[in-house]
């Protein structure tokens, strides 16, 4: 029983070797991902934020370093565009404010509607049934 576990520990380690080391490279690549994704909401936050809250020459600055590295940066590019479209994705849904009370009648109309042909088709139904 020995030897057959020794011959099974030799076997196996290596796969597992190659899959620590598989599992190492995926936690790099995705902490690195995340790392990117992060830099570029943090600057789409301190954008917006020196907007509101900077004085005019520093906003100027960053926003004109910004557009130097929206020009050359493809990646600088689609995440500026993936981060505002976020941004407004979300404000818009909001806007313009939905009233909840209105939506919740129309739902209860379309039931009621849906109820209605339900009961329609099953009352022909039966007509047919009842004419064979």
């Amino acid at each position: 029983m020995s030897a057959a576990r020794k011959a099974l520990r030799v076997v196996v380690f290596p796969f597992r070797a190659a899959w620590f080391l598989m599992l190492i490279a995926n936690f790099l690549a995705v902490s690195g991902v995340c790392l990117l994704v992060a830099a570029f909401v943090a600057y789409g936050i301190a954008l917006a934020f020196s907007y509101a809250f900077m004085p005019a020459e520093w906003t100027h600055a960053l926003w004109q370093w910004a557009v130097d590295l929206y020009a050359q940066s493809s990646w600088f590019r689609a995440a500026t565009i993936t981060f505002f479209t976020l941004l407004f994705s979300t404000i818009l849904r909001f806007w313009p404010a939905r009233d909840p009370m209105a939506d919740a009648a129309r739902e209860r109309e379309i039931t009621r509607q849906n109820d209605d042909l339900i009961a329609a088709r099953q009352q022909d139904k039966l007509r047919a049934r009842l004419r064979t």
